[in-house]
């Protein structure tokens, strides 16, 4: 055989193997099995960087959010009093972390104010729903100026909505969240 055959026949015999090993790896990825693994991985390393809270209360409060991102599930029906859906509700929350967190995408976007606030936690108090303590110990923080739970928030309501992109990887700077409002709310 030539020598430029033989070159040939190795050089396409390379490009089959990188194929068929780039085709497993694509198809692991879109697997179950690989999301979950990568999800379990994902929440290690969340954990490692929130045990950092600065007291113990905040590392109790997280690890209570953690606990809830697994069981988090609020429904779309309509209130018999008049008020938001708690999807409705959970979602104008999570508009609102955007101010906050840093995140490859962001789909909504709901400015922070004390209007809002307070006008979220009094919905929230009148509710039936059923993470109605979550969303008020959400909300008491914010209003005295504490946003460390924002990333948990975050990632807890958007994990329900079963979301691939735009998980809140920690919160912005004072310049970033500023840069941020400019561009959304000014």
């Amino acid at each position: 055989m030539k020598k430029s055959h033989k070159i040939v026949i190795w050089g396409l015999s390379s490009i089959v193997v990188a194929g068929v090993i780039v085709a497993g790896v694509i198809m692991l990825m879109f697997s179950g099995t690989a999301q979950d693994w990568l999800k379990a991985n994902h929440a290690e390393n969340d954990s490692e960087g929130e045990s950092t809270a600065s007291s113990e209360s905040d590392a109790k409060e997280l690890e209570s959010l953690r606990e809830s991102e697994e069981m988090f599930e609020v429904s779309d029906e309509a209130t018999e009093t008049g008020i938001p859906s708690e999807r409705q509700f959970a979602d104008s929350i999570h508009y609102m972390t955007h101010q906050k967190v840093k995140a490859t995408k962001k789909w909504g976007h709901l400015e922070i104010t004390d209007e809002r606030l307070e006008q979220k936690y009094e919905t929230a108090k009148a509710s039936n729903y059923v993470y109605r303590d979550f969303y008020m110990e959400t909300l008491e923080a914010w209003m005295d100026g504490d946003f460390s739970n924002a990333v948990a928030v975050h990632n807890i309501i958007w994990n329900e909505r079963n979301g691939t992109i735009g998980k809140a990887t920690g919160l912005m700077s004072p310049r970033e969240e500023m840069e941020y409002r400019n561009e959304r709310f000014d």
